[in-house]
């Protein structure tokens, strides 16, 4: 499994008071950097979340799990089986030729 997005992006929060004559006592958006609360990955259109690498008597097994593992993660995903061999940029077809001629 290779994870492809990691988390860097610091969620801040910039906590306001809300009670009377508190415009006396906050600064209100000078200086409101905020602090962290917590970790994010920014991740873009059509981009790779998470790679897996099984064998192919497993790979109905997997594509079941990684659905039910979408509904955990916010936005809209999808599972798609690559046609590479394993992680690398050779197509499954090349690599057996291949494997076959030796």
């Amino acid at each position: 499994m290779k994870i492809k997005m990691h988390p860097l992006h610091i969620l801040r929060n910039n906590k306001m008071l809300s009670r009377a004559g508190a415009d006396r006592v906050q600064t209100g958006m000078r200086n409101s950097f905020g602090k962290p609360e917590g970790l994010c990955a920014r991740v873009g259109k059509s981009k790779t979340i998470l790679s897996i690498r099984c064998k192919r008597k497993d790979t109905l097994k997997i594509m079941e799990i990684t659905k039910e593992c979408i509904y955990k993660i916010p936005g809209k995903q999808r599972v798609l089986l690559s046609k590479n061999w394993g992680l690398t940029k050779v197509k499954i077809l090349e690599f057996v030729n291949k494997s076959k001629r030796k």
